[in-house]
């Protein structure tokens, strides 16, 4: 009785405290100071007193591996939070130094516990794996909600969406000239099926069909793991109601088939580390799976790194199993030094220029040139060289190198010829200037760790071009209704849902979170592909272009539904786990 009063009394002294604490950090200069916390006390003494009951037995219930993790990766989510959500911008300043600390100490705690209680509250619920027979016609089932959204944005903004990338790659397809600006292998793919219909309509048709298969199948997948149809189709719905699927369904981007490629990669290794590797130890899946990752590769320049990276990993946590690994590797490898050596020499394509890797130290440079840094004589005079030292200045704008990259006086050309001259020159500019050059690289990298800042999230026409494109309107009923949807997205209050990645990018690692606790280390593996591949935006990124990531809208929703699965390592029977070859 004694501890029950203890308890209750606890709760009490903490609703109070966090009663006044919410009520400081939220709104800071309200002027009901003393008013407002009032109506927090109840809900938040019967929080507390419900947490000081049941979280000490529920976390002693844990295993003793999962007592250390869940800690742990609650200080780890608190700092994701705080690096993705929380705005530096320190509003507390009115307030007397103890008390500023005092409101972000407890919001700090209580934000801790919020995340022990997410983690052990999930660990609750589980999926365990079933490998049910489920008819193929099913991938057609999940897929028809996205043939109809792709129809939909279709008949919307017809025939498609093209931008200035989408228009060199069709100017290569009309004249015959190939270069690699673009990856060749896409440009290809546009040119076959335009063979049958020279519009973009045709290539938006094929685009919308192949991403409706491939969401499709990871639906199909998880029903045949044991996933209940009513959350399947609900997450079907979700990602079938979102806007941005329907505008990037129908704009003809090589980003998309990769965004693609992308999310089935993750599912064929959710099939693997579920089978513990059976899955890929039949012919068809794995020449499937090698196909797979040649899309990886072929279709995006910087699907190199999610592709590669993942298979050594995948060999090295495998060791006595690695042969369908070693054998896609080596496969992959050299099917793409054929492809980018012999075969695009005698078809005559040009390389891609490697300037587009300069991205991040040409914005570094520009930064510290314009906030007055401090360069050498000799510095200054090697950044004249590339570009008039005003010009750098004039010209930065943070998050986006376009703007000196395609300027007039931006000489890529004497980069180019001395490379290690220009890397040089980043180098001291950053250690001289590091304040400047670190704050020059988070403004440059922020679509992939902050839902803060502006983002490029495209466009809903056809370029300005002299092959005679554009778009036509089929209907002004149907182009409005896809205007005020997307209008809908782009509102301040709902844009980082919809429009910034590092949203789903937390989310996505909360979950394999999850997935780590309930399945052990190797469920890492479902999200290493898109890490890599966000991981390609702090190498180099020349904008704040959702598309970059579009992968991680898509990938997120597959990462939640695979961490409540439970994998039962002590089934041997997998003779109807998800095979892609099955009639």
């Amino acid at each position: 009785m004694n501890t029950k009063f203890n308890n209750s009394l606890l709760s009490i002294l903490l609703g109070i405290i966090y009663s006044f604490t919410l009520s400081l950090y939220i709104n800071p200069n309200n002027n009901n100071r003393v008013l407002i916390p009032m109506f927090f006390i109840v809900p938040l003494t019967i929080f507390f007193n419900k947490i000081i009951d049941e979280l000490p037995n529920k976390f002693n219930s844990l295993s003793k591996k999962n007592k250390m993790l869940v800690p742990i990766f609650s200080f780890i989510s608190c700092l994701g939070y705080k690096l993705v959500f929380i705005s530096y911008v320190n509003y507390l300043l009115p307030y007397p130094t103890i008390i500023n600390y005092s409101i972000k100490l407890f919001m700090f705690l209580l934000l801790y516990t919020s995340f022990l209680i997410f983690f052990i509250a999930l660990l609750q619920v589980q999926i365990p794996v079933k490998h049910e027979v489920i008819p193929k016609k099913r991938i057609l089932i999940y897929a028809i909600p996205f043939i109809i959204l792709g129809i939909f944005y279709l008949l919307s903004f017809y025939p498609g969406v093209m931008t200035a990338d989408s228009m060199n790659q069709w100017t290569q397809i009309s004249k015959g000239v190939y270069y690699d600006s673009n990856p060749v292998v896409h440009t290809l793919f546009t040119y076959l099926i335009t063979r049958i219909w020279y519009s973009p309509a045709a290539v938006v048709i094929v685009q919308v069909f192949i991403m409706s298969t491939i969401i499709g199948y990871c639906m199909y997948s998880f029903e045949k793991l044991g996933v209940d149809k009513k959350i399947l189709y609900l997450v079907t719905l979700a990602m079938a109601l979102n806007p941005v699927n329907g505008i990037m369904f129908v704009t003809l981007w090589k980003d998309i088939i990769y965004t693609g490629f992308i999310l089935l990669f993750t599912m064929l290794i959710i099939n693997i580390v579920i089978t513990n590797n059976e899955w890929i130890n039949t012919k068809k899946n794995l020449i499937y799976f090698i196909l797979c990752s040649l899309g990886v590769v072929l279709f995006r320049h910087n699907g190199l790194l999610p592709l590669f990276v993942t298979l050594t990993i995948l060999i090295i946590l495998n060791i006595k199993k690695s042969k369908p690994y070693v054998i896609t590797f080596i496969s992959v490898l050299a099917i793409f030094l054929l492809i980018k050596g012999p075969i695009y020499k005698i078809i005559g394509i040009e390389p891609a220029s490697s300037s587009e890797a300069f991205g991040i130290p040409t914005q570094q440079i520009a930064a510290v040139i314009k906030n007055n840094g401090y360069l050498t004589e000799d510095q200054l005079k090697k950044a004249e060289e590339i570009m008039p030292l005003n010009s750098w200045a004039e010209n930065y704008m943070p998050g986006n190198v376009d703007y000196i990259k395609f300027h007039k006086d931006f000489n890529v050309d004497k980069l180019m010829e001395d490379k290690m001259g220009f890397l040089k020159l980043w180098a001291g500019a950053c250690i001289q200037n590091p304040k400047i050059a670190l704050k020059a690289y988070g403004s440059q990298t922020a679509i992939g760790w902050s839902v803060k800042g502006y983002v490029n999230w495209g466009s809903r026409e056809i370029s300005e071009n002299s092959l005679g494109l554009k778009q036509t309107i089929l209907s002004n009923t149907l182009t409005k209704i896809g205007n005020k949807f997307l209008n809908l997205t782009q509102k301040s209050d709902l844009t980082y849902f919809f429009w910034k990645p590092a949203f789903q990018m937390f989310f996505m690692i909360l979950f394999a979170f999850v997935a780590i606790l309930r399945n052990g280390s190797k469920t890492i593996l479902v999200i290493l592909p898109v890490l890599l591949n966000a991981a390609t935006i702090f190498i180099a990124t020349p904008a704040q272009d959702f598309r970059y990531l579009y992968a991680n809208i898509l990938v997120y929703l597959v990462t939640i539904l695979f961490s409540f699965i439970k994998i039962d390592t002590s089934k041997k029977n997998i003779s109807s786990i998800p095979n892609i070859s099955e009639k």
